[in-house]
């Protein structure tokens, strides 16, 4: 009986591996096209799509000739773009240019040239994000101009350029707008969305010799819902960052407290937080930024940053930073009004029945809201020597 039972589960186990025979759906990795890097433009009113594909051939280290065959030249990427009435059409023609299959999963960036940014992107954000293959934590990035001469740099510090995009994106913020965080913006109460901005730049001046061609983070660009509005210079778009506090280890040049020159400071840690009132029906936000500072370079004349100087320069910082951020905020509120810092959804989420009355018309109101700025900087270390150096004494300003 024993023996029998024994059988039967064998017989059963046996049965099962026909369900678990896991090679019939297989895709060699010699038939697949790994993009990369996309760029997106409009062009006479069609959509050109420029996919940065990985050559197998040449994936050895930067500036090695390659490995295996089938392949040829110093590259280890190369571009296959298209046009066609639709964004999904531009997939359908270049696949058909291409002997191997379009694989989408390991696409890290989008760039979106201006001109399609400024139509608008919803058409586009709903194929990026319906189809499976097309990660979320993907980082899309507006670029002053057409999206593919930015894609096409020579960018030779990164083996692809799209991948110094995003190491670019991670320099300058400590969470950047990801395809997920961009598109819940979108469709998010009382916050716009924002996204970095590329551009083209060359390596050394254009007399030089051996001048290559390289990518460079240029600001932000301003959304009104799925629209681009305007871009802010880099300058206040830092401050801005700042007041999201995402800023990733921001350096603030101020002006010495007396004398001449200025003073680098290092904020390596930074955070900050909203807090809406309504009084009497007028809306105010105070912004309070929390941060702790290093002196980095002393190129002024001032001081030997002991208690008092410090005290002093904790001041200036303090005043440097509230006054970058409000004219950053100016920007948004008068030139390209849109609430990217989420003023409107910091009184949603804390005073959500004042939201309720508000929220039809806060795109008048926002324009009008009173926002201050409370900076709390704490001076840490002002490094290995506290007198300005190589002056002597007589030429040292003291408070």
């Amino acid at each position: 009986m024993f023996f029998i039972q024994k059988r039967h589960a064998v017989a059963i186990m046996l049965l099962c591996t026909i369900f678990i025979s896991g090679c019939w759906d297989r895709k060699e990795i010699n038939d697949i096209a790994f993009v990369i890097g996309l760029a997106i433009d409009k062009e006479d009113g069609n959509y050109r799509s420029s996919l940065q594909i990985a050559l197998p051939g040449q994936s050895g280290s930067s500036g090695s000739e390659g490995g295996g065959g089938g392949t040829s030249g110093d590259k280890s990427w190369f571009m296959l773009s298209n046009t066609a009435k639709t964004l999904r059409g531009t997939s359908i023609e270049g696949q058909k240019a291409l002997s191997r299959e379009l694989y989408y999963a390991h696409r890290r960036t989008i760039l979106i040239g201006e001109e399609l940014a400024r139509e608008g992107v919803a058409p586009m954000l709903d194929l990026l994000t319906r189809y499976p293959l097309n990660r979320f934590s993907a980082l899309p990035i507006i670029t002053k101009g057409p999206a593919f001469k930015v894609l096409d740099t020579d960018a030779p510090i990164e083996k692809f350029p799209s991948e110094m995009v995003r190491e670019l994106c991670f320099l300058n913020m400590r969470k950047p707008r990801t395809l997920k965080t961009f598109t819940d913006a979108i469709l998010s109460e009382g916050v716009e969305p924002f996204l970095p901005v590329a551009t083209t730049v060359d390596n050394v001046p254009g007399n030089w010799k051996d001048v290559k061609t390289n990518i460079k983070l240029d600001g932000i660009a301003i959304f009104k819902k799925d629209k681009l509005i305007g871009m802010i210079e880099k300058e206040p778009a830092g401050a801005l960052i700042l007041a999201m506090g995402e800023a990733n280890e921001p350096e603030i040049m101020v002006k010495a407290p007396r004398g001449s020159g200025d003073i680098f400071i290092k904020l390596n840690e930074n955070n900050s937080s909203l807090h809406p009132h309504i009084k009497n029906g007028k809306v105010s936000v105070t912004i309070k930024l929390y941060a702790k500072g290093v002196v980095v370079d002393n190129e002024s004349n001032y001081g030997d940053l002991r208690e008092q100087e410090i005290k002093n320069l904790n001041q200036a910082i303090h005043q440097k930073i509230q006054d970058d951020i409000l004219e950053g905020v100016r920007l948004i509120q008068k030139k390209y009004p849109a609430d990217i810092l989420g003023l409107g959804r910091s009184i949603h989420q804390q005073l959500p029945k004042e939201w309720d009355k508000l929220k039809d018309r806060w795109d008048d109101i926002y324009q009008d809201v009173k926002v201050s700025v409370e900076p709390h900087i704490v001076i840490e270390n002002v490094g290995v020597i506290n007198k300005p150096f190589g002056l002597p004494e007589e030429d040292i300003v003291h408070d």
